[in-house]
């Protein structure tokens, strides 16, 4: 039965929704106003013998039926591609070139574009599965109709927001460059499927309208807040191998110059192509340097209802991930999903701006064991200066690990993204409300 009750509802709101998005390209403001009027005029006018509203809605479903019949065929022949930037950020406004081509020999104007994105439409797994936060709290009514979790579906497909924008006139076998603006709501990838193009009948109540094809993927990078300086007081630790270990285990490969063979010296250090030449073994010397290493441990599992708090530790992530990074330290990025992932970056290696693009993508996890990420930052504690710490719950296998870089001499800065009230007054970590972000930063101030 509830599965019955579950799949007409998603009919029923899919139905719904498809028929608001072609309402929304096909009437204008003036063909909204026409709707209600035709409406209020129908119900007013049904005694057709003590009023004569039904005249006037006579006179209002004539309009209503010549600009239906004058929009019925939309005027094709432009064609668009875009000029997209290689990224952007969530919540800031992008600014890109759309060129509209016109391959017929008529002059066309009066047209608007807009772009096409996939459709919000979740699918019926989704809508039957995936609850809304805080869900449990509603009433049994709304529970039972699900139209707050419709709601809220929709509104995590929907990831830009667009407008349209009038298209100057194009000459015949020309084109023209639209300057459009595109905000993005959420970090991740915006699949662009193309364009519709758009123009108002005479009338000036309903347009015709069309699609194109151009698709498109636009990354969006995390959020980025003003976050307070890190006084992490970690030393400089000596590194063997130099700084090809940062990306692997075991002595570096990192050449320095060549010198004849000691004895003692490994087997794997020969330099074959000078032996080659000179019949003499010849070995590869390498550096061994002392550099700042951070690391930067990102706690993937959210709790059922915590999805805005993880999107604010990515984003809180990301933001020390751009303020870490410099040209003589190192910043180590762990995180889990399927598998354990370590992203190293500074100095030769990845840049701050690969490592955000990785966060861009980072999904949350519904396993909450910690014990594969503390494994694999502990196998590096002998290298790290500092460490930061982002939780998204802070529970007695979280704080063991805290506690075990402490005793390990590895000076951190741990944060819990969570309500103000949700961890101990004692716990050693500093509270971030996901509703109230930046002034949390500004309360945490430098870390001691």
């Amino acid at each position: 039965m509830e599965k019955a009750s579950t799949k007409f509802l998603y009919r029923a709101y899919s139905r719904l929704g498809r028929l608001g998005f072609w309402k929304k390209n096909k009437f204008s403001m003036a063909g909204n106003f026409l709707i209600y009027a035709l409406i209020l005029t129908a119900c007013l006018g049904l005694d057709t013998f003590r009023s004569m509203v039904y005249q006037l809605f006579s006179l209002l479903f004539s309009v209503f039926a010549v600009s239906a019949i004058l929009s019925f065929k939309a005027p094709k022949g432009l064609f668009a591609k875009r000029i997209l930037p290689e990224y952007t950020t969530a919540g800031t406004p992008v600014n890109y070139t759309i060129l509209v081509e016109n391959r017929t020999n008529r002059l066309k104007k009066g047209f608007e574009i807009r772009e096409r994105f996939s459709s919000p439409i979740p699918s019926l797994e989704a809508f039957a599965n995936t609850r809304e936060p805080h869900e449990h709290l509603r009433n049994p009514w709304d529970r039972k109709l699900k139209v707050q979790r419709w709601q809220w579906l929709i509104h995590q497909k929907k990831n830009a927001v667009v407008t349209r924008r009038p298209v100057p006139t194009v000459p015949p076998k020309s084109r023209v460059a639209v300057r459009a603006e595109l905000t993005p709501l959420n970090r991740g990838y915006i699949h662009l499927n193309g364009f519709t193009f758009l123009k108002k009948e005479p009338l000036g109540f309903m347009r015709a309208f069309y699609h194109t094809t151009s698709e498109a993927r636009l990354l969006v990078l995390p959020r980025r807040y003003n976050v307070p300086a890190l006084d992490l007081p970690g030393s400089r630790k000596h590194h063997t191998g130099g700084i090809a270990l940062t990306s692997k285990v075991g002595n570096s490969d990192e050449f320095i110059s060549l010198r004849e063979y000691r004895p003692g010296d490994p087997m794997r250090l020969i330099h074959w192509k000078s032996l080659a030449k000179t019949g003499k073994l010849i070995i590869r010397e390498n550096r061994d340097e002392h550099f700042v290493r951070h690391a930067l441990i990102l706690d993937t599992y959210a709790p059922e209802g915590a999805a805005q708090g993880f999107e604010t530790a990515v984003s809180l992530a990301a933001s020390y991930v751009s303020k870490i990074v410099t040209g003589e330290s190192l910043l180590d990025l762990f995180f889990a999903g399927n598998r354990i992932y370590h992203y190293a970056s500074g100095r030769g290696l990845l840049g701050n701006k690969k490592i955000i693009e990785i966060l861009a993508l980072i999904q949350p996890t519904t396993e909450s064991s910690f014990a594969p990420v503390s494994r694999a930052v502990l196998k590096y504690r002998q290298l790290l200066s500092g460490c930061v710490l982002i939780f998204n719950c802070l529970d007695s296998e979280r704080l063991d690990f805290l506690n075990t870089l402490k005793a390990n001499g590895i000076a951190t800065a741990a944060f819990l993204v969570a309500d103000t009230n949700a961890a101990s007054p004692g716990a050693p970590v500093h509270l971030v409300d996901p509703g109230n972000i930046q002034a949390s930063l500004n309360k945490a101030g430098q870390i001691p």
